[in-house]
């Protein structure tokens, strides 16, 4: 009895070492597991994340800084202007807002009627085209028996030059003029079929008087649009020459500083800016607030 007890616990403690070595085994390998996954977890992020572009530009200097913040000054002097322009922009958006839903489908349906009748005058042109097409190797044929056919072919040579050139040129308006004279002189007149063909399908529709108001209110948009980039650009040659240095030196310093304007101030964890610059920002930082204004 005693001898089979002992037996028992012998057994049970070979059984607890084994299983307690089995299970340290699994632990081991779950956690090397969860390593290994960790590791390429990290990696793939590595791998996979995008790296910021270095700004272009040197970084700023002392006295870099100070010249750019002389141009800087100047822009916010001069950002009255482009301000006007920018609430008239604003102003006149509104008004072609408020006309096209005044104006409602009517350009839908004018749009509709106008491609309609485009389409046809289009089939109709193209039919006048093979027409011409199967007529042309007799008229050809028929220049070229007459006796007195030199000049009227230096002619066509000429013209067929005026064609080449204009499309080596990407001329359009100047080949299609040539093509007409060309075709005349066969007997084909693109503007004749032209107005053959408008005449079968009918004339495009007088604009509405909605549309003729959108058009206007979006060509004053498009005016005022220019003017702000005209004055910008024009504040832009002028902050630059007040500043010292080379206009594209200026634009690169500026991008620079406003960059570190739109970033945090200084906050960790950017990238695109030197330490050294950082700091040279940050000892300027109530000079910059002067022009913060144009740094947007």
């Amino acid at each position: 009895m005693i001898r089979s007890i002992i037996r028992a616990t012998v057994v049970l403690a070979c059984v607890s070492t084994v299983a307690h070595a089995q299970f340290g085994g699994l632990i081991k390998k779950a956690r090397e597991k969860v390593e290994a996954k960790a590791e390429n977890k990290a990696e793939n992020k590595a791998e996979n994340a995008i790296p910021v572009k270095p700004l272009e530009g040197d970084p700023l200097t002392e006295s870099t800084l100070v010249a750019v913040l002389k141009g800087l000054s100047l822009e916010a002097e001069s950002k009255d202007k482009t301000k006007q322009l920018w609430t008239a922009i604003e102003a006149k958006a509104k008004e072609v807002n408020e006309a096209e839903r005044a104006a409602g489908d009517e350009p839908d349906k004018w749009h509709k009627a106008s491609s309609d009748i485009e389409s046809c005058a289009s089939r109709s042109i193209s039919e006048s085209g093979k027409i011409h097409e199967k007529e042309m190797p007799q008229k050809v044929m028929a220049l070229n028996s007459r006796k007195d056919n030199t000049a009227v072919i230096a002619k066509l040579n000429a013209v067929s030059k005026r064609m080449a050139d204009a499309q080596a040129k990407g001329d359009t308006p100047a080949f299609q003029k040539a093509f007409a004279d060309y075709g005349k002189m066969f007997g084909f007149d693109p503007a004749k079929d032209s107005a053959v063909a408008y005449a079968k399908c009918g004339n495009l529709p007088a604009k509405p008087a909605s549309m003729v108001k959108l058009d206007k209110l979006k060509a004053e948009v498009d005016q005022l649009t220019e003017q702000r980039r005209a004055a910008e650009a024009e504040i832009g040659g002028r902050a630059a020459t007040a500043s010292g240095i080379p206009a594209d030196k200026y634009s690169l310093a500026r991008e620079r500083l406003l960059t570190w304007n739109s970033e945090g101030k200084g906050k960790s964890g950017r990238r695109s800016l030197t330490k050294e610059e950082n700091d040279l920002f940050l000892a300027h930082a109530s000079d910059i607030r002067k022009v913060e204004s144009v740094l947007q």
